[in-house]
């Protein structure tokens, strides 16, 4: 008996304890789309001497893809609750295949990635304090500044190489704190933005190169006013500091690999939203960028300063009329700084001298423009764009959208041989946030062009959602004769919550 009672009490020490569970919830999601896009590159490889290979266009892309999300939220003991979520993003049957230059990193994998994964101390020392740990999303406001997990047209993972801006995997490692003094909500957060392993596992191998590492961090307060306009108003700043050698880039245009100084972002900036009469919400938004931009002039590191300005205005009216199909027009302004003397800044030219003031907008993390081809293609810089749509319910469950957007260059792009000019960088949504230079473009030029897209949305059930997009962007006097082709996209999709 007492051998027995012995065994019994080895084997509840050597249980592992395990945390009280109130509640548990299992999510998620699966979406399957079909994409296809032509003439992504303009016809620039068709009608110049630039072979495709070389420039690495997309012509044609016909492909479906399936994304997969699962979530656990449980709720434990003491205001304690966790959340993780994994996530799938693949093309069909493209399991252990390779693009054309054997590209191994091409989406073609099964693997699951770590979403989500964080823990949630809410009463945290002090009664309206909840702190967040771990992997999660940061999205703020419109997604103007800081909505995602990295540039619209530059997203990771295994959609690198097919549509970047549609990846779902938006979360970066972090905290936040968020004060909930209720009219008012203050957040201040951190999380990583980028780090090698080499920086990781401290060893440089003699590489300052390798010690690339990157930082965010910011307050965000929240103030809703008790007014019979609901008005809104949020103030924030956000600092991203990449550190010395940390291989910095701007515009996706890589600048020395190994900086001795460091390159800084900071962004203050404000939001307001109100409702002056029934059905229409009226916005607007204001940021500036301040800090260093480091570059390489006559073989030397220099830190140029940052003085850049992006501003947008958002309005939508619920129209009072046929209230069955609920007619509904809007219209935005936004705008970004550019930097005329964007040839030297960039490509670093040894017989240039700076400028020594970058006003080029760095998109930080916007979430804009997601899903559209311009924004696959230009970064949100250097741009002034005027976008009016309107959408309304034609059947029971269905919303049709329509909206046009007209694009137009802040300072005039140029040949990209003109020395110490702006030069137009294009990405393509196959090389994985790889941008290339256009030579093909005008001088003084300002029309980048306009896209129109037209979106179908089908509530098939309270759980199921057909979709349908369709896109065409015609491009502007910016690109010469030999790049004006039309661009366009096809998106239909099926997705189910549980």
């Amino acid at each position: 008996m007492k051998k027995l009672l012995v065994a019994a009490v080895m084997v509840v020490l050597a249980t592992p304890a395990f945390a009280a569970i109130q509640n548990v919830k299992v999510s998620g999601d699966i979406t399957t789309s079909y994409v296809n896009n032509h003439n992504f590159d303009l016809g620039y490889a068709e009608n110049s001497s630039t072979t495709e290979d070389s420039f690495n266009p997309l012509t044609r892309q016909s492909v479906f893809i399936t994304q997969t999300r699962l979530r656990v939220d449980a709720d434990l003991s003491d205001n304690v609750s966790t959340t993780v979520g994994l996530i799938n993003e693949r093309a069909w049957t493209g399991e252990n295949s390779s693009d054309l230059t054997g590209n191994t990193n091409y989406a073609n994998d099964t693997n699951v990635q770590l979403y989500l994964a964080s823990i949630t101390l809410r009463e945290f020392l002090y009664s309206p304090l909840t702190l967040q740990i771990g992997r999660q999303v940061f999205n703020y406001g419109n997604g103007f500044i800081l909505g995602d997990g990295g540039a619209a047209n530059q997203g990771s993972g295994n959609l690198g190489y097919i549509d970047q801006d549609l990846t779902e995997r938006t979360a970066y490692d972090g905290v936040t704190a968020t004060l909930d003094y209720k009219p008012l909500t203050v957040s201040l957060i951190y999380f990583k933005n980028a780090q090698t392993l080499a920086s990781i596992e401290g060893d440089h191998l003699g590489n300052s190169a390798d010690n690339a590492s990157s930082d965010v961090f910011g307050i965000n307060t929240n103030y809703q006013l008790s007014d019979p306009m609901n008005t809104v108003v949020e103030g924030y700043f956000f600092a991203r500091t990449n550190g010395s050698a940390s291989g910095a880039s701007e515009n996706g245009v890589a600048q020395s690999t190994s900086n001795s100084k460091a390159d800084t972002l900071y962004v203050p900036g404000l939001r307001a939203s109100t409702n002056p009469i029934k059905g229409l919400n009226l916005q607007g938004e204001a940021a500036f960028e301040l800090g260093q931009q480091v570059v390489t002039v006559s073989g030397a590191q220099e830190a140029e300063k940052r003085e850049a300005f992006a501003a947008q205005f958002l309005a939508s009216y619920a129209l009072p009329v046929l209230d069955k199909y609920k007619p509904t027009v809007n219209a935005s302004y936004t705008y970004a700084s550019g930097d005329k003397n964007g040839s030297a800044n960039y490509n670093n030219q040894s017989n240039v001298s700076s400028s020594k003031v970058y006003s080029a907008w760095d998109e930080f993390n916007t979430i804009q423009g997601a899903g559209t081809i311009y924004r696959s293609l230009f970064n949100m810089s250097d741009e002034s764009i005027i976008s009016a749509g309107a959408s309304f319910n034609p059947l029971e469950d269905v919303t049709a959208a329509v909206t046009w957007s007209g694009l137009w260059a802040i300072d005039p792009y140029t040949n990209s041989n003109v020395s110490n000019e702006n030069p137009l960088y294009m990405y393509q949504p196959n090389s994985d946030g790889t941008s290339y230079v256009m030579a093909a473009t005008n001088k003084n030029g300002y029309w980048l062009g306009n896209e129109t897209d037209v979106n179908l949305t089908y509530n098939y059930t309270e759980d199921v959602t057909f979709g349908l997009n369709l896109g065409w962007f015609v491009p502007g006097d910016v690109f010469a004769s030999s790049n004006h082709d039309a661009a366009q996209q096809v998106i239909a999709n099926v997705g189910v919550k549980f």
